[in-house]
């Protein structure tokens, strides 16, 4: 949970920044309001876009920071601790099916 809000958190502050910048750009006269203005030359920005790319950054940096070197052993040990659990699940799947196709 708390690194979900910590994600929320860095979208939030990345999104509060793109705007900052944008407002910055085309400054905050009235004549930008009308709808002229904003067809004549305002550059609009993309929030989808936007976020879409802040939440990849994220992602990256994230990805980044794990020991892709310790994973396969990681893994090998996560398949052993769980094979007691695979062998259920095979049974299980082969019963369904003697069920299904009996």
């Amino acid at each position: 949970m708390r690194a979900m809000f910590g994600f929320l958190s860095l979208l939030a502050l990345g999104l509060m920044a793109a705007v900052a910048i944008t407002l910055a750009g085309k400054g905050l006269s009235p004549g930008l309001a009308s709808l002229e203005a904003r067809h004549a030359g305002g550059s609009q920005l993309d929030y989808p876009s936007l976020l879409l790319g802040l939440a990849l950054g994220i992602v990256m940096a994230t990805l980044a920071r794990l020991s892709w070197a310790e994973m396969p052993r990681r893994l090998a040990l996560w398949l052993m601790a769980n094979e007691r659990n695979f062998y259920r699940g095979a049974m299980a799947a082969m019963f369904l099916g003697v069920l299904m196709f009996y």
